[in-house]
């Protein structure tokens, strides 16, 4: 998928309590996982690169938001059923 509309409410209800570096690292996940539709890789090293983080903030952050929006599967982390699709609108 290459556009998707985003619902800026759904989404700043949701994610109100992430930080500013949190937030850039959420939007990339989600940019990641709807543009490739595959699950996100469980390789830390791999998903750290393929994500540019190379700061141990920004892969905290990473780390941060797996751990509150996307569910660990053998294929890889996909995102939480209970919000997938609610911030999107596929096109």
């Amino acid at each position: 998928m290459v556009y998707y509309q985003h619902f800026i409410g759904d989404y700043r209800r949701d994610t109100r309590h992430l930080t500013l570096l949190e937030h850039g690292a959420y939007r990339e996940l989600l940019d990641q996982y709807y543009l490739s539709e595959e699950p996100i890789p469980l390789d830390e090293s791999k998903l750290m690169r393929l994500l540019s983080a190379r700061q141990d903030d920004e892969q905290q952050a990473i780390k941060n938001v797996l751990n509150d929006f996307f569910v660990s599967t053998d294929r890889g982390y996909i995102h939480n059923l209970n919000n997938f699709g609610k911030y999107i609108q596929r096109k």
